[in-house]
């Protein structure tokens, strides 16, 4: 599928719901509240906040606020880069990708299963995870640096979910403060990185896809497509946590971001990710939907 279909499509994959009536009254403090009502019962955001929240800087106070109360219940695991590729920045209208949050009980083993009703509208996405092995990350200002600094990668199926109307007004906006739609990741075992110029010529010409159990291929590609080459990722994320006076702590792992866009999750489906042209082995990471 092209791009023009597949990001013609994206909007519908994520708005399948009516979202409810806008109350009277709503503010920015309310947000992260309500946000944690509606994960809890997979329901919808409030339309209010649409308007309300509408530009990226007060997206980002808005998403300290709702990690910060999160935090209360989860474990931080690391962060998100979403909106990696150019075509998905273009339809949200901005010029940049997204930062969210990951906590570890977000993240499930290779194999899990999980219900399609544990998240308002669950999609499935293909992606990869790198692991921080030393504070000095945050010096980078390659991806030369960012690679010394990296222990393993790890094949990732992230499951994320749209507890709203992504094509209503500022989304971007919106999705910035809903954590970049954090909600499932499923992780593979770590590929543990021995040479660190290794990954730096490997990367981008290593080969992504998803395929269900039927064998249907749903999405593939290769690492440029995240920004030019997935350790791009890192460097984006170093900027915005100086934004937000934050570190990258060893242990820590970062989703690089998407291959293509999400794909809906169907009950009874299982969805294999499948990783090549990094070492001799090929790799994989898989989730079944109930």
């Amino acid at each position: 599928m092209n791009y023009a279909v597949k990001y013609s499509l994206l909007t519908l994959l994520l708005t399948p719901y009516t979202p409810p009536a806008a109350s009277q009254e709503c503010t920015p403090d309310d947000f992260p509240e309500h946000y944690m009502q509606v994960y809890d019962n997979r329901g919808l955001l409030d339309r209010c906040y649409e308007q309300l929240i509408d530009n990226l800087d007060d997206a980002r106070s808005v998403q300290a606020d709702l990690v910060g109360l999160m935090a209360g219940r989860y474990q931080h695991a690391g962060y998100k880069v979403g909106l990696t590729d150019r075509k998905a920045q273009e339809m949200f209208g901005i010029p940049q990708p997204l930062v969210g949050v990951l906590f570890k009980e977000m993240l499930l083993p290779d194999g899990a299963v999980i219900a399609l009703d544990s998240a308002t509208s669950l999609l499935v996405e293909l992606d990869l995870l790198a692991r921080v092995n030393s504070a000095g990350i945050n010096q980078a200002v390659s991806i030369e640096d960012v690679a010394r600094h990296i222990d393993a990668i790890m094949p990732f199926i992230e499951l994320p979910d749209a507890l709203f109307r992504l094509d209503g007004a500022n989304a971007a906006a919106l999705l910035l403060a809903a954590n970049v739609g954090s909600r499932w990741g499923v992780t593979g075992t770590p590929v543990t990185i021995v040479n660190a110029q290794d990954l730096v010529g490997h990367l981008p010409a290593m080969t992504f896809h998803l395929e269900t159990d039927t064998g249907a291929i749903l999405r593939q590609g290769q690492g440029n497509q995240i920004l030019g080459h997935p350790l791009n990722s890192v460097l984006f994320l170093l900027q915005e946590l100086a934004l937000r006076n934050e570190s990258l702590k060893p242990g820590q792992i970062i989703s690089l971001g998407a291959i293509g866009g999400p794909v809906k999750a169907e009950p009874g489906r299982r969805y294999t990710a499948q990783y090549s042209g990094y070492g001799d082995e090929e790799f994989s990471v898989s989730v079944t939907i109930r």
